[in-house]
């Protein structure tokens, strides 16, 4: 079964070296364990395979007299405004917001707070920043300042390690795809598009030696290494980001909390409470020599790959496509009956821009708020917000109906925070309570039960949560409908009329000489008297 979810990955261009520090080396985008012993052609993804650590900024050029559209040169920029990169075609930056300060007080990390052993979020204190190239901010292009991952300690709060550290990277990219000749930077099609993607790695420094290939980066004679929350932790991290981040985000991180306040005319203050997550890492491939038992694979692969796909399917290489995430649910589709899942990766705990806009109602036309924020543990996603069809919001995710094992379920997770005046707006509500259903529909139609579901609106009335549990793989559409009760009809006040008048008539009653006069309508006179 298929899953239907949405996200926007950053992606790095380039990478830096800084003197006395050195990057990790990115693993390859083919799973170890799971590489194919003869040539084939196959995709394999893991979630955290991009590890941003320090800035850059890049400027690109077409080859000369090149119409393909490939940047083939490159140079390194000192900032987005350096003379040196003025006559590039396009100029890509990565920034890492600084830890805020008296000199960064917008586009800048202002807090991080992890869970204690009671469940009580802790705030941890700023420790460092790693040594690397600092960038200037540009008010001619409007991008903030570039600087490095800091390392934050939360003493009350340790690691699966026992270690207090956390890294914290908080990358903000951005890419103008018409440089050269521009004089006007903030208008299209000079300005920058922009991404954004916040991070929080716990970490534990161990002696480098020549074993330790997986470090995030290399200080010195320490290897800081990946690892795991503590179980049961949660962590919160406030940012302070241009107020430019609008429409939908997208996390890998589950039980999401959101706050969002207006700190200026250009800015917010962003704060995401969450628990980590993990994600199976999938792969699939088919043999070369196999190629002819799958024509909806190959036939798929000349449009992935191109012109380089006859080349593909007689090397003697293998050829794994990795993770992209505009192509990936296209990967998923045409492998489907051949994926599996590969090991977890653990204790993820992330969030950013999506790519595009929402679809299917006016509503997603909004560009000045923050709209929502998707998350989920599926390995493979479309990159862009639900859509909006039938009275729904749909979003498709796919995954390994099993994990590694190929015995154990994977159970899947999503949560849905929606801004409350936007889902207002989707359904032309009112300001009453609101209710969900979620459904998980496969491929073939038939609807999954899910084991949890639930639905949330915040004190302040602002944000709407709604989460759903333990459905499974591998690619099902997620689809949520949101219901009110109608509102109660207004009393409406009964017309009244005055009964008609009732006739009387008067009669004159005599008793010796006394005179009585009596009224009624059916007059009679007292006992004694008579009727004059």
């Amino acid at each position: 079964m298929r899953v239907i979810f949405t996200l926007l990955l950053s992606t790095s261009v380039a990478a830096s070296v800084v003197t006395g520090i050195l990057p990790a080396h990115s693993a390859t985008s083919s799973l170890p364990s799971t590489w194919p012993t003869v040539p084939s052609i196959g995709f394999s993804s893991s979630d955290d395979s991009l590890i941003e650590t320090f800035s850059y900024i890049t400027g690109f050029s077409y080859a000369e007299g090149a119409t393909s559209g490939i940047y083939t040169r490159t140079v390194s920029c000192s900032s987005v405004d350096d003379a040196a990169c003025a006559g590039s075609d396009s100029i890509f930056a990565q920034m890492i917001l600084p830890p805020c300060s008296p000199t960064a007080t917008e586009m800048c990390i202002e807090s991080l707070e992890v869970s204690d052993k009671q469940g009580v979020l802790k705030k941890a204190t700023y420790g460092y920043e790693l040594q690397g190239v600092k960038y200037p901010a540009s008010t001619v292009r409007n991008s903030p300042a570039g600087s490095s991952a800091s390392v934050w300690n939360a003493k009350e709060s340790l690691n699966s390690s026992g270690a207090d550290e956390y890294a914290v990277v908080v990358s903000a990219t951005l890419q103008n795809y018409q440089n050269k000749g521009c004089t006007q930077f903030l208008t299209t099609p000079c300005a920058f598009t922009r991404g954004f993607r916040a991070r929080v790695y716990p970490i534990n420094r161990v002696a480098s030696s020549a074993t330790n290939q997986d470090c995030l980066w290399v200080e010195g004679q320490n290897c800081a290494k990946k690892v795991d929350f503590a179980p049961g932790a949660r962590a919160a991290l406030t940012v302070r980001i241009d107020n430019s981040l609008t429409g939908f985000l997208f996390g890998r991180i589950k039980n999401v909390g959101l706050e969002l306040t207006p700190l200026s005319t250009t800015a917010n203050i962003l704060r995401v409470e969450a628990d980590p997550i993990d994600v199976p890492k999938i792969y699939a491939y088919v043999a070369k020599s196999e190629l002819s038992k799958y024509p909806k694979i190959v036939e798929y692969w000349k449009t992935r790959r191109q012109q380089l796909a006859a080349t593909d399917f007689t090397s003697n290489d293998t050829v794994d496509t990795g993770p992209a995430p505009e192509w990936a649910m296209g990967d998923f589709q045409a492998f489907e009956e051949l994926v599996k899942s590969g090991p977890l990766v653990s204790s993820i705990w992330r969030f950013g821009t999506q790519a595009g806009s929402g679809t299917g109602s006016k509503c997603f036309d909004d560009k000045s708020k923050l709209q929502g924020l998707v998350t989920t543990n599926a390995p493979t996603y479309l990159p862009s917000p639900p859509v909006f069809e039938n009275d729904e919001l749909a979003y498709k995710v796919a995954g390994a109906h099993h994990l590694a094992d190929g015995v154990t379920l994977f159970k899947g997770s999503y949560d849905l925070v929606l801004r409350s005046d936007f889902a207002r707006c989707l359904y032309g509500f009112t300001s009453a309570p609101i209710r969900a259903k979620v459904s998980v529909v496969s491929t073939d139609g038939s609807t999954q039960d899910i084991a949890t579901e639930s639905l949330r609106e915040d004190a302040a009335r602002q944000w709407l949560y709604l989460s759903a549990r333990n459905f499974t793989f591998s690619s099902p559409t997620i689809k949520v409908k949101l219901t009110q009760d109608a509102p109660a009809p207004q009393a409406t006040a009964q017309a009244t009329t005055k009964p008609a008048p009732i006739a009387k008539k008067s009669i004159t009653c005599v008793k010796g000489k006394t005179t009585k006069k009596v009224t009624a309508t059916n007059p009679a006179c007292p006992k004694g008297y008579k009727k004059k």
